[in-house]
């Protein structure tokens, strides 16, 4: 065998039944057999000699092959002895045959001798084939490569382009909602001069909205192909062993890191594209192979592998996995991951402390207005799915712990934790989706003036480049307010597509109240910015991407986002969390709400 493990020899035992007094012997495999196995001794006392020249004696074995935690134990006797010189060292090679041994145990032996024998046989044929594949296919690889690099190329354009008109779209129609409230104030010849320029401001912005259909009409079927090209980027990342998606492509360090949260993205994504079978194998992963510790699912796991990669428990990642087991549960209708979502959300209960809130996790003394807005949201959804009593009273406690601790009365804003004034974009985003405007102001929190308040303190312009290296102006939102890191604006394009759907959101609520104005506010703005989050589309730098379309984690690379974690390295590294709210963006989709549409084609 190309290994070796460790085996004690003890407990003799004479042909008369009588136990001989004997030190245990450490020695190590040689080979093995069905009846029994060859070991080496590298030290040998007369008297262990006498023992083992003693006929059909019996010593006891203790085996402990590396494929198993506890030793087998078995009885055996000694066939052959041979002594060799070996560089001036005594070696003893004992040959010793099974009398007693449990018959799985010697199969499990026999199995592990069989796998070292021809796994590298194996292996070293699968590489010659795919070797010959990959020569076969690799002209033809070339020019898909290039074909989507150039849909890509031109989906930045078309968005540089479309992104200009609604900007001006959306500045002229809050210059059309101030001069409206002017006007009703406005008496006589001011009144007279207001309703000229609104005759104006609305022919123009007519125009505009007219050019910005047509523009949108003739990039259709270019929009969708791109779409497409990210949801098959994310499943060409997604491991066949273990179904789970690897989180980033294109930072060494954090190859093969499939983070919990971002699988959770990962389900709703194949879900929405009708890839249900993609969405179950990562959902199954958790199910019935993750391991837990403290009754939870750790941050994050090898995508290859499916050990743990951060032994770590949180309750945002947990709450997440629940979340998109419901909506599952809520597309396939066939109960298999319900109990998934109530594990999830039973182990979250036992963590609520006295006032209704949730810490970080089990070992840590934080608590975090992000996790306890997903477990609000998570809770709603379960007790809509379930109609259990207990998760609507869990539901009530969360809110009454945020009402406390998650919004400033004073600055109209989101907290960052429980008595943590940090600004944090995705809470404010967040906010609205998970809890929805009615349910904010009937607990005195204005969804308005808190997306009022990320606009003004998190919305950035930075410059990145685009295909061909090509300079861009790009606006979108920092993961907190900029000038207190001194880093100066960094575009995050998860919490950037988190905004576009509260704009979404809120656009959808002001038409439900029939004030179109605000609605159409609104909606432009969500316009507005998503085609500032397509400019930042890279094609896949991997052979798995064949240069299909992806979003970065952030507009540039290696930053501090402020909340005690660095961007990934490399300025063209996809990222499965900001490509899944990418997506979720582009077609309205709100990750909170089970009531979304079923499936996108």
């Amino acid at each position: 065998m190309n290994t070796v493990f460790p085996v004690e020899l003890e407990e003799v035992f004479e042909p008369s039944g009588e136990k001989s007094p004997s030190q245990p012997l450490q020695a190590f495999t040689r080979d093995i057999s069905e009846g029994g196995m060859c070991l080496e001794l590298k030290s040998f006392g007369v008297a262990a000699e006498e023992l083992f020249s003693i006929p059909d004696a019996q010593f006891g074995l203790t085996i402990n092959p590396p494929f198993s935690h506890h030793p087998i134990k078995a009885v055996a006797k000694i066939v052959w002895l041979k002594k060799q010189e070996v560089a001036g060292a005594t070696l003893y090679m004992i040959g010793v045959q099974y009398v007693q041994i449990d018959p799985a145990n010697r199969r499990r032996l026999i199995q592990y001798a069989k796998r070292l024998l021809w796994i590298p046989r194996i292996t070293l044929a699968t590489v010659l084939v795919m070797g010959a594949v990959i020569l076969t296919l690799y002209s033809r690889d070339q020019e898909l490569i290039r074909q989507n690099k150039t849909l890509v190329r031109q989906l930045v354009q078309n968005a540089e382009n479309k992104s200009s008109i609604t900007s001006d779209l959306y500045e002229l129609q809050k210059k059309k909602t101030a001069l409206d409230q002017a006007l009703v104030k406005a008496q006589g010849r001011i009144r007279t001069l207001i309703e000229q320029e609104l005759h104006q401001v609305r022919e123009g912005k007519e125009k505009l909205r007219s050019t910005y259909r047509t523009m949108e009409t003739e990039e259709k079927l270019t929009a969708a192909a791109a779409l497409k090209q990210m949801v098959q980027w994310m499943g060409s990342h997604q491991n066949l062993h273990t179904g789970l998606v690897a989180s980033y492509e294109g930072d060494a360090r954090l190859e093969d890191w499939a983070f919990t949260y971002d699988q959770a993205l990962a389900v709703q994504v194949f879900l929405l594209f009708g890839d249900t079978k993609s969405a179950k194998n990562i959902l199954s992963f958790y199910d019935s192979r993750a391991a837990r510790e403290q009754g939870a699912f750790l941050n994050a796991y090898d995508a290859t592998h499916g050990q743990a990669f951060e032994h770590v428990v949180h309750v945002g990642p947990n709450v997440w996995i629940g979340i998109a087991a419901l909506q599952y549960e809520h597309k396939v209708k066939d109960g298999k991951f319900l109990p998934l979502a109530r594990s999830v959300a039973d182990w979250v209960m036992s963590q609520q402390d006295a006032e209704g809130g949730l810490k970080g996790g089990p070992t840590v003394t934080w608590y975090s207005i992000e996790h306890n807005l997903d477990a609000y949201a998570f809770f709603s959804m379960l007790y809509q799915e379930t109609k259990d009593e207990r998760y609507r009273q869990a539901r009530g406690r969360l809110l009454s712990w945020i009402k406390t601790y998650a919004y400033s009365v004073k600055e109209k804003r989101m907290n960052r934790g429980k008595g943590d004034a940090t600004i944090a974009t995705d809470t404010f985003s967040w906010a609205v989706a998970a809890m929805g405007p009615e349910t904010l102001k009937a607990i005195g929190f204005d969804a308005e003036e808190i997306m009022e308040f990320a606009q003004e303190h998190c919305g950035v312009e930075v410059d990145t480049a685009g295909p061909g290296g090509k300079t861009m102006k790009v606006k979108g939102f920092d993961f907190s307010k900029a000038e207190n890191i001194g880093r100066g604006g960094v575009v995050s394009t998860e919490w950037t597509a988190q905004v576009i759907v509260t704009y979404q959101i809120l656009a959808d609520y002001f038409d439900a109240l029939g004030d179109p104005d605000k609605a159409t506010l609104y909606s432009d703005k969500a316009t507005f910015y998503l085609n500032e989050l397509q400019k930042l589309i890279i094609t896949s730098p991997s052979r798995t991407g064949q240069g299909r379309g992806c979003l970065p984690y952030a507009s540039i690379d290696n930053v501090d986002t402020g909340h005690g974690w660095r961007t990934p390295r490399g300025m063209r590294t996809g990222s499965v969390a900001g490509t899944a709210y990418g997506i979720f963006a582009w077609v309205g989709y709100n990750p909170f709400n089970l009531n979304n549409p079923k499936e996108i084609r």
